[in-house]
């Protein structure tokens, strides 16, 4: 087990918005989909697992510790090992994409290796993207430097917050082609939220859905060898509710 979501809550003074009673396991290896109307507390669920929002009751546990018992430094490590990849990738745009990279090793106060870099942009197949500055980049070729950011932190579990709601279908597609061989060649875990109903069923080992504030169900998803990417929304939800 990397991390144990035990009967977590939050409330906001003021606000009708809560969460209520979340219990989930993330497993070595797991994708694990969440999916909810707006409002329903998927973002909050993955910054409570990332430390940063706090719960009011319950236990979030990562090696062996409840985080709302770390200290600072404790949390730092922690985020290294559970890396949140937001929307909105927040690179700088006069900055080149190695300037994003080696950022990693400077924030951590060690040796740029280049070496690594390399390696990991040659996985991510943006090798020619290297000297490129932010502005020039299209929005999924953001999102592969975003994860390759993640990635440079050897990371236990990677947090997707709608990673490729801003993207078209093809640049969604790499992007997802990319988590699938992740999954495929390493045994990082990957919880992610998104609204498209194909790459939930077929990309994803469990789905959680949220409603009422909590978790209605949790589904193992029937897997099929065609994902399409391009689907009407209305038969996505079709075929994911009614197919067996």
């Amino acid at each position: 087990m990397v991390i144990q979501i035990k009967n977590i809550s939050k409330n906001y003074p003021n606000s009708n918005f809560q969460i209520k009673n979340i219990s989930f396991d993330i497993k070595k290896n797991d994708v694990l989909g969440l999916i909810g109307s707006n409002g329903s507390g998927k973002s909050t669920i993955l910054k409570m697992i990332n430390g940063l929002v706090s719960y009011d009751k319950g236990k979030i546990i990562y090696n062996n510790k409840n985080l709302d018992q770390m200290n600072e430094k404790e949390l730092r490590e922690m985020r290294k090992n559970v890396v949140y990849i937001f929307q909105d990738n927040n690179l700088l745009d006069g900055k080149t994409v190695f300037y994003h990279l080696s950022l990693i090793y400077k924030l951590n106060k060690e040796k740029v290796n280049e070496a690594e870099i390399n390696k990991i942009l040659k996985f991510m197949n943006i090798e020619n993207l290297k000297n490129i500055t932010c502005r020039n980049l299209s929005g999924g070729q953001k999102q592969k430097v975003a994860i390759a950011m993640a990635l440079l932190q050897n990371p236990k579990v990677i947090l997707c917050d709608e990673i490729s709601s801003a993207l078209d279908s093809s640049s969604e597609k790499e992007i997802f082609d990319l988590l699938i061989k992740l999954k495929k060649t390493t045994d990082i875990s990957i919880v992610l939220i998104s609204h498209n109903l194909s790459i939930l069923k077929n990309f994803c080992d469990k789905v959680i859905l949220l409603g009422n504030s909590t978790i209605k169900e949790i589904i193992v998803p029937n897997k099929n060898n065609n994902m399409d990417y391009e689907k009407d929304y209305f038969k996505h939800i079709k075929e994911f509710l009614l197919d067996d």
